[in-house]
């Protein structure tokens, strides 16, 4: 058995407990992870995680001999046998698919189909209690003999950690089988120097004015390719200047869209853009060509990331999608040295650990920037 505290990472104030111990009878290593009350120090949350964790071992203790002979001699109904035998796959297709996939965004539910046919299926004979940790790091090696990166294992093994969470709060599962993630190096997120921003920037007065709009939404309002299509004047407050983000489009269906629901501000740029597009339905941005047969249809995600290549072949960059743009707001503002709620607000990440990769990202060039400062004010600096 043990404990680990760390600090809460939606609450710097309070302490995560992360308990771990061996089941007593099946041996499988098991993981709980709970928050102690606000107000408690660290010597405190650790004697409060030590009596919670006492507790959840008293949920799996053995029965004493008295309470086996009381057991023997009252008759008790035998569990269902499927319910016994379920299988992993027969869990995926009777119990979770229908039951928690089919009311997530259209795009999460198309990432549980992929990653099921095309890597979990392998665990599908195998019953569901059966799961241990030795399963999942036969799993890992699987994976990595296909030739798959540490992130996209990661992304599995997450997928598969929310499928096992789900079943143990249901009870279908005595407990949840540790799962160690691969280590990965630090991610550094294409983006846009502020040279090549203002090459960018320089080249927009050769666009429609639609093709404008898309930038600067993408930009300066950090939405992505899916939100951008399906954009309504409706989600736009000209008078108050913000633009409320609720959808997005995946594969010509409509949703909730990623992350936090949110608004976020109109800058000026936007708002003189904006005020030279014609409107011409409920939809912000149109498009016409001859894949709409000379007629205005609304934005597909293919048409907006379309639109934006037009601008990256007037300044002779490679075309990329158009999430290089939202990361490329997000770096500016980290650059800037806003602080990582502020971010995190125009970023609208569900979690701030997301945000804070941003915030390592420009650890180097903000480093560069002190220094710069120092030696602005070298005559201020005792010695000089």
């Amino acid at each position: 058995m043990s404990i680990t505290l760390r600090p809460y990472f939606k609450d710097k104030t309070r302490f995560h407990v992360d308990m771990q111990i061996e089941h007593p009878t099946t041996e499988l290593p098991l993981r709980k992870r709970i928050v102690a009350p606000a107000g408690f120090d660290e010597r405190q949350a650790q004697r409060w995680g030590e009596k919670e964790l006492e507790k959840w071992f008293k949920t799996f203790a053995l029965p004493s001999p008295r309470e086996e002979e009381q057991a023997a001699s009252t008759p008790t109904k035998s569990a269902p046998r499927e319910r016994c035998e379920l299988t992993f796959e027969g869990f995926y297709r009777e119990r979770f698919e229908p039951t928690y996939v089919r009311f997530q965004r259209h795009a999460t539910q198309t990432g549980y189909d992929t990653l099921w046919r095309n890597h979990l299926s392998s665990l599908g004979s195998m019953p569901l209690r059966a799961i241990d940790i030795h399963k999942i790091d036969k799993l890992k090696t699987e994976l990595a003999d296909k030739g798959l990166g540490a992130t996209t294992i990661n992304l599995i093994l997450s997928k598969l950690a929310k499928m096992l969470r789900w079943a143990l709060h249901r009870q279908l599962i005595a407990g949840l089988p540790l799962i160690e993630f691969v280590k990965t190096s630090p991610k550094t997120r294409p983006h846009y120097s502020g040279e090549q921003l203002d090459e960018l920037r320089n080249a927009l007065a050769k666009l429609a004015p639609e093709d404008v709009v898309v930038f600067i939404l993408g930009f300066e309002c950090g939405m992505r390719t899916g939100e951008i299509a399906a954009l309504r004047w409706s989600d736009v407050d000209m008078s108050k200047r913000l633009i409320a983000v609720s959808r997005s489009q995946f594969r010509g269906k409509e949703g909730p869209c990623k992350g936090t629901v949110g608004d976020v501000g109109i800058t000026q740029t936007l708002f003189d853009a904006l005020l030279r597009l014609e409107r011409r339905g409920p939809r912000v941005l149109y498009r016409c060509s001859q894949h709409t047969k000379w007629a205005y249809a609304e934005h597909s995600e293919h048409s907006v990331k379309v639109a934006f290549h037009r601008l990256q072949r007037v300044v002779k960059f490679d075309l990329t999608g158009l999430h290089i743009l939202r990361h490329s707001g997000i770096t500016y503002l980290a650059d800037q040295g806003e602080d990582v709620y502020t971010v995190q607000a125009f970023a609208r990440h569900a979690r701030l650990q997301t945000t804070q990769g941003y915030i390592h990202q420009s650890k180097k060039r903000l480093a560069s920037k002190a220094a710069r400062t120092f030696d602005g004010n070298r005559p201020a600096t005792p010695g000089n």
